[in-house]
């Protein structure tokens, strides 16, 4: 008797995935696990104890892993993320972005506009050149979902900015993971 099961948590719960798991049925027969959403290859026991070792083992390593938690979190250590480059890079380029912008409005608009249009620049200068960088720099969250939103709005540069912030270590140093 073979017992299929997810490599990830051990359920049994494996189904061919649907459009719904991120799977196109028909030109993919990826596997996924309705416990832990793992796709894949499922592991295949030959018997019932080889599948109850498994599990035991699968358990082991999360007390393990639990402990080790519990450790780093009993020594009142946050754990530090070091700052992806390319926050840095972000950054730059927004305060480089709206000093060119205010240089173009200065030399192009002098000063025929009224005092409301120059209250509106000045306020799009210091949120974008001033208040979102640092905001990126020291890791918001604010700053990420500012930032995102800001970044959908100006197509077509903005879309890569906001691939770049949606990137797993970029989510992990603003603590959205």
């Amino acid at each position: 008797m073979e017992i299929i099961a997810c490599p990830n948590c051990g359920s049994r719960r494996i189904y061919q995935g649907t459009m719904g798991d991120g799977v196109l049925t028909g030109y993919t027969s990826r596997n996924v696990c309705r416990n832990c959403g793992y796709q894949g290859m499922p592991i295949i026991f030959d018997s019932e104890t080889d599948y109850k070792n498994f599990l035991k083992r699968k358990s082991k390593e999360k007390k393990t892993i639990d402990i080790k938690k519990k450790v780093v979190n009993l020594k009142g250590k946050k754990r530090k993320i070091k700052r992806p480059f390319g926050v840095n890079l972000l950054a730059l380029i927004l305060i480089l972005i709206a000093l060119i912008t205010v240089y173009l409005y200065v030399n192009l608009l002098g000063f025929r506009v009224t005092t409301l249009i120059w209250i509106y620049y000045i306020s799009i200068f210091v949120i974008q050149a001033i208040i979102l960088p640092y905001g990126l720099i020291k890791g918001r969250e604010w700053a990420w979902t500012f930032g995102g939103i800001l970044f959908a709005m100006s197509i077509p540069i903005g879309l890569i900015f906001l691939y770049y912030i949606t990137r797993p270590h970029v989510r992990a140093f603003f603590s959205k993971d």
